[in-house]
């Protein structure tokens, strides 16, 4: 030990060397410190941004979930409305179940003594039992009094039913939790028919939604109003239990205090102690019901991966001080020898010139050493400039490309909005017309004259078909009416001129004062091989179009055909459609003039239509006068062949 102090006070390069390893070790502790906490905090900030994007995809499942339930069971309603019958009740209600993979069970029960041969009570329902899809007529029980069909049948409108066990004293039930979806039915005279409810099994539910986590031990919570768990990873808590209940007698304070965020609907995050873990919250409400979602995450789940950093940056310290020891005694050593090149050789290098190559020496001396060490260095770096540059050009790339998809995102945002906007006033404005010439009809009626009341009967048909050709599209717009479509076809010796005819005498009954001129170079025995149904619907949209939006004097369709296909050529004259609109005519739900009547998906379903039969529909953008429209159908439909 004295031999090694006095070779310490002894040894100039030895005492310098130490001094600048103590300065060393302490600047680089520093650092690390600095570097720890700052890491720490970057770690909690990313895990909260993780968290909250995580819960986002969470609620966006959530509400595509609810919104697919909701949204077959209103078209099914207006079906059932349309043809409210025993039969039809238990055939719609097997459809929606067999139809559907969210709807887990469906029930259509009707209003007291409505089918008097089957007494009082008549409820149809169809449940999903593993692979099994079964419907009955319900046994006799008071229905009326449950949740899911007083709060739908009271409210008079469509509610979201807090989930329950199935218990009920029909026939068949559920062997599950679920959530409800209830929705009253009418008569055409606003007289409550019943009430269509379709549940969604919470164990599905709650399963499709907790696979979405950020981190290994994350899970998701699910809340009613009332603090009741709709989805928990202990399955034992689902409506058994709320987040306000003691654990072992007694109360956690940061349990409740998420409760009454989030029963009162607001979003936000928080750090709480959960049943004695530390935890990263995040929670807000799922729009359209009165539920909350919540997403936990582990502080130790969060932090595992930091801690084994940790560790990692501890050895390579405890290495990086004796690496960094060794070279400031041979640094320390040859300080004083001469350095002229290698220093102009690194000012080369911090002048920016990263190209340069630096000569390696063969002088085997700490110059030479010092030489290959920096020509090595400049190398690396020549390699890392050249990677960091095409770094940047590839998140110069994706930067770009993510712009793209925001603006088309918002944009996509901004047609949903306007295309709900419109189908609201597009609906309802037929409806408030129809509803109050059926009360002025029922009140003024006997004081009526015959022409009186053909004409309010001629408006209501008129609306009345704009209703059903509104819903016919959306059906059709949707993933449903594509797959039903691609199926359906009936293919068939379809006559081109009394199609033809057919349609016209469409336009005439809802347009009596519009007169379409007929021309055709086949005879009437002329047939080709299609589906007349959807041939009938493609003539009648493009007809009906230059009804509505032409000036109705000069209306024509001609037919003509050649050796492979025939032509429907539309004309009519009128304002027509600007050039700058045209080519977007056949976007769905685009719009160029957002107050005219329709959904803008007109044209695009029946382009849809006519290319499915192996044909086309373009428009003439060289006609001036108005419109033209020329449709083509294939003798024989490649389908049919």
């Amino acid at each position: 030990m004295g031999k090694l102090t006095r070779h310490i006070r002894q040894s100039l390069p030895t005492k310098i060397s130490l001094m600048m390893f103590f300065v060393a070790v302490l600047i680089f502790v520093l650092i690390n410190g600095v570097f720890v906490v700052m890491s720490r905090r970057h770690l909690h900030a990313f895990a909260m941004k993780n968290a909250s994007e995580s819960l986002n995809t969470v609620v966006a499942q959530a509400e595509r979930y609810l919104r697919s339930v909701e949204t077959v069971t209103d078209l099914t309603a207006q079906m059932v409305e349309e043809n409210f019958s025993p039969g039809s009740l238990l055939a719609y209600s097997r459809r929606i179940v067999e139809k559907n993979g969210f709807v887990s069970g469906c029930s259509i029960s009707a209003q007291p003594d409505m089918f008097p041969e089957y007494g009082r009570h008549y409820s149809a329902y169809t449940v999903q039992k593993r692979d099994t899809v079964i419907t009955v007529v319900e046994d006799v029980y008071e229905y009326f009094d449950y949740e899911w069909y007083k709060k739908a049948a009271i409210s008079r409108q469509a509610v979201w039913v807090d989930p329950f066990v199935d218990d009920n004293a029909g026939s068949l039930s559920a062997d599950h939790v679920i959530a409800s979806y209830s929705r009253p039915l009418y008569d055409k005279k606003n007289r409550l028919l019943g009430v269509i409810s379709a549940d969604i099994s919470l164990p599905e539910f709650s399963k499709a939604l907790s696979s979405i986590k950020p981190y290994h031990d994350s899970y998701l919570i699910l809340l009613g109003h009332d603090g009741r768990y709709y989805v928990h990873l202990d399955t034992t808590k689902i409506v058994n239990k709320t987040i306000f209940d003691p654990i072992g007698g007694r109360y956690q304070p940061d349990k409740l205090a998420l409760g009454y965020e989030m029963t009162a609907g607001h979003t936000g995050r928080m750090h709480a102690d959960i049943e004695g873990v530390s935890c990263l919250i995040c929670y807000q409400p799922v729009p359209g019901t009165d539920w909350s979602a919540a997403l936990i995450s582990q502080e130790h789940d969060i932090m595992h991966k930091y801690m084994r950093l940790n560790v990692s940056i501890l050895i390579i310290f405890f290495i990086g001080l004796l690496i960094l020891y060794v070279i400031c005694r041979r640094a320390v050593v040859k300080v004083f020898a001469p350095m002229k090149l290698l220093e102009e050789q690194a000012r080369r290098i911090a002048d920016g010139d990263y190209s340069a190559v630096i000569t390696r020496g063969n002088e085997n001396s700490v110059v030479g050493s010092l030489q290959n060490s920096f020509a090595d260095m400049q190398e690396t770096l020549s390699h890392y400039i050249q990677d960091l540059n095409r770094a940047i050009e590839e998140s110069a790339k994706r930067n770009e490309e993510l712009q793209k998809a925001n603006s088309a995102l918002e944009e996509a945002i901004h047609r949903q909005e306007e295309f709900v906007a419109n189908m609201t006033h597009q609906i309802r404005t037929p409806l408030n017309l129809i509803m109050g010439f059926s009360q002025l009809i029922r009140e003024t009626g006997e004081g009526m004259s015959a022409e009186e009341k053909q004409n309010l009967i001629q408006v209501i048909d008129y609306r009345t078909m704009i209703l059903s050709r509104m819903s016919l599209m959306l059906y059709d717009s949707s993933d449903q009416g594509y797959r039903d479509e691609m199926v359906s076809f009936n293919y068939e010796n379809v006559s081109c001129n009394e199609v033809a005819r057919e349609c016209i005498g469409y336009v005439n009954r809802y347009f009596p004062g519009v007169s379409v001129k007929f021309e055709t170079a086949l005879d009437d025995s002329f047939t080709i091989i299609s589906d007349h149904l959807y041939v009938m619907r493609s003539i009648r949209e493009i007809l009906y179009n230059s009804a509505k939006y032409s000036d109705g004097k000069n209306i024509s369709l001609r037919v003509t055909a050649n050796k492979n296909t025939v032509r429907y050529i539309f004309e009519d004259t009128g304002p027509g459609i600007p050039p700058e609109y045209q080519k977007h005519i056949f976007t769905p739900f685009y719009k160029f003039d957002l107050l005219s009547e329709g959904l803008g998906v007109g044209l695009p379903i029946t382009r849809r239509h006519v290319i499915l039969l192996g044909g086309s529909l373009e428009l003439d953008s060289e006609y001036r006068q108005g419109c033209r429209f020329i449709m083509v159908f294939p003798l024989e439909a490649p389908l049919y062949k």
